[in-house]
């Protein structure tokens, strides 16, 4: 699947880890962005992009953020 994600074109895989935070959701192995101060960005995704991933079933991880809403999971085709 490809999601396009302000001006770049990123190609999903099964292997592609998303974040979920509540406010919002961002691609946590993928950055075409420039980065900042020398620290990776991570591109967060549109209301269009969010909508079209969830088609898909989710397959959550475990993670040791210490907050409980969050969520680190990817995609199942």
């Amino acid at each position: 699947m490809e999601l396009k994600i302000g001006r770049n074109v990123y190609t999903i895989t099964e292997k592609d880890v998303f974040m979920d935070n509540g406010a919002c959701v961002q691609l946590l192995t993928q950055s075409k962005e420039k980065s900042v101060w020398g620290r990776k960005t991570t591109p967060v995704l549109p209301k269009r992009a969010i909508k079209e991933i969830s088609k898909y079933e989710r397959v959550q991880h475990k993670h040791n953020y210490k907050q409980q809403a969050l969520q680190v999971f990817n995609l199942k085709f």
